[in-house]
């Protein structure tokens, strides 16, 4: 299964998806470093209303090198907030009380596959349970770089 098509959550499971956004807009970003994993909140300008919108993303690898975060575009290229960048590039962007200005640049799929596999070693559990929620149900590290091309992930570079 790729990421378009999974579908993005509906009732109950999009209020519990959406509790972090909410305690990273009261000013509490970076709580989830407490078990491990990092997170990061686009703040996107929609693409209809020109108002700000809000989303939290899993930050699957961070290249302190290129000062580039790497984000999976979870529920694919029909997501809300990947369509609000893709009409306004330069979106808003948070990972624990850092905020800068940003713009995205899609991963080749080979490069897709290594930090798939670079994300699973890194966290295995978590890796396993999100990518089971939405669907996705591997054995091998053989059988995840074959299916991982097949996703989308932005390289997020800060401007500032």
């Amino acid at each position: 299964m790729t990421n378009t098509e999974i579908k993005p959550p509906r009732g109950w499971l999009r209020i519990l998806f959406k509790i972090p956004v909410y305690v990273a807009r009261m000013g509490f970003s970076g709580w989830e470093t407490l078990f491990g994993l990092e997170w990061m909140l686009l703040i996107t300008t929609g693409r209809k209303s020109g108002k700000k919108r809000y989303a939290m993303v899993d930050v699957l690898l961070f290249d302190c090198e290129t000062d580039t975060y790497v984000i999976e575009v979870g529920f694919g290229k029909s997501s809300d907030w990947y369509r609000n960048i893709q009409a306004a590039p330069s979106f808003e962007g948070q990972v624990r009380r850092r905020r800068f200005r940003a713009v995205a640049e899609e991963l080749s799929p080979d490069k897709t596959g290594d930090v798939m596999i670079n994300f699973v070693r890194r966290r295995p559990a978590y890796a396993k349970s999100v990518m089971k929620m939405v669907g996705v149900v591997f054995t091998t590290e053989e059988e995840l770089r074959r299916i991982a091309p097949k996703w989308t992930l932005l390289a997020i570079h800060p401007q500032n």
